[in-house]
């Protein structure tokens, strides 16, 4: 029972976390990426901090902490900035298909820096949602559908993102996980204090609707599918909990299709098929 409790949980934080992507797209009509991520990293460090010194900071040693400053600069004030410049550009649904290739690049990262498994199931599913990236990224060459600035920026954040998975999964082997993730936001948010002067005309734009929809996609993507994920952890595991959430690409683009009329190509739509199939595989056999 608890197993199924897990997955629905996991399935929770991946629908929120796809609602998140399109309500993100809706906001950026009317303000920039960077001022998104910005006032959305302020909220959720308004929740985070209080119960990080509620709980009690982590015992970290000077090192660490250096590292976990650099780690939520890095992750949520540049990565998660990046994401939404590329989202802008190529749309929700094709920045969500090209985003899998994160996970698999930090399976490959973390095996060599930390010793993780690499299992044949883990190399099949990588392998076919690497050709679904290569596919939805060919699409602009006959099309003009895809822009490689865009490309460019959701790579980028991958990267990115894969250094502070990495740094994060090291840190919290002693640590909790709920701490270090709410500090890493913490850190991401005061890093953001830096684009004030770059955000201040845009945050003064935004009416009653627009700080309401920016605490909602927070709500969604920083709060709650984080809490979703952390039950999920607990009640089925990182092994079952961890591929059922990456099927949140394929909710989010399911959903730009439906709300947001983004066009559904032939290339599109056989990335969204092999980006299934290669979840499947490493959820059933990595």
């Amino acid at each position: 029972m608890s197993v199924i409790l897990g997955v629905i949980l996991a399935l929770s934080a991946a629908f929120v976390w796809a609602l998140a992507s399109v309500l993100s797209k809706v906001s950026m009509r009317g303000i920039s990426p960077l001022t998104l991520n910005v006032v959305r990293l302020f909220m959720g460090s308004a929740f985070y901090i209080p119960l990080v010194l509620y709980l009690g900071p982590p015992k970290l040693s000077g090192f660490e902490w250096v590292i976990l400053v650099i780690s939520g600069v890095v992750g949520f004030t540049l990565a998660d900035w990046f994401f939404l410049e590329g989202m802008n550009i190529l749309g929700v649904s094709r920045a969500a298909i090209l985003v899998t290739f994160h996970p698999i690049l930090t399976m490959f990262v973390a095996h060599y820096t930390l010793g993780r498994p690499l299992t044949a199931g883990l190399l099949a599913g990588a392998f076919a949602i690497t050709v679904a990236v290569v596919i939805t990224a060919s699409e602009g060459r006959s099309t003009g559908g895809v822009s490689w600035k865009g490309v460019v920026y959701v790579f980028l954040a991958q990267l990115l993102w894969t250094f502070a998975v990495i740094v994060t999964d090291w840190l919290v082997e002693g640590s909790s996980a709920f701490s270090i993730i709410g500090l890493r936001i913490g850190f991401g948010a005061l890093a953001g204090l830096l684009f004030l002067p770059r955000i201040g005309e845009d945050v003064k734009k935004l009416n009653l609707r627009g700080w309401g929809l920016v605490f909602v996609i927070t709500l969604f993507g920083t709060i709650l599918g984080q809490y979703f994920f952390a039950l999920a952890l607990k009640f089925a595991g990182s092994s079952i909990a961890t591929p059922v959430t990456e099927s949140t690409p394929i909710m989010a683009s399911l959903m730009a299709v439906a709300f947001l009329k983004e066009p559904l190509t032939k290339k599109l739509a056989y990335a969204m098929a092999l980006t299934t199939i290669g979840i499947l595989v490493i959820g059933l056999w990595g």
